[in-house]
């Protein structure tokens, strides 16, 4: 069974930014760059420094490759029409995800520790 290279074949909490070039089709320098220009975009670092794509920054990657290379923005239009379309916010989501992170990790070291034969 034949795969599309640019659909990812199981979905993931995390993506690398090799992982994300490929998907998308943008090189990794450029993902870098748009990090610069887009306030948006700013995946989370893991502890060793890596860039740690969601889900929301792909689409958001998928969005702003639309705007440049398909309806021909510049990048100042680009990030203008990202304004007028992303919903404002407070912050708010992203602590909420911020500590959902964070619980999923504890909860991987706590499964990790107690999978000596302690019961539940």
């Amino acid at each position: 069974m034949e795969t599309d290279s640019k659909v990812p074949t199981l979905r993931k909490l995390y993506y690398s930014i090799g992982e994300v070039s490929r998907i998308t089709g943008i090189p990794t320098h450029v993902l870098r760059y748009w990090e610069n220009e887009f306030p948006q975009l700013h995946p989370k670092k893991s502890r060793a420094g890596n860039r740690t794509y969601q889900e929301r920054d792909l689409a958001l990657v998928q969005r702003i490759r639309t705007l440049l290379y398909e309806q021909k923005f510049t990048i100042a239009g680009a990030k203008t029409q990202l304004d007028e379309t992303e919903p404002k916010g407070n912050g708010q989501q992203e602590l909420v995800e911020e500590v959902r992170q964070e619980l999923r990790e504890i909860l991987n070291i706590l499964d990790t520790n107690s999978g000596r034969g302690a019961a539940r």
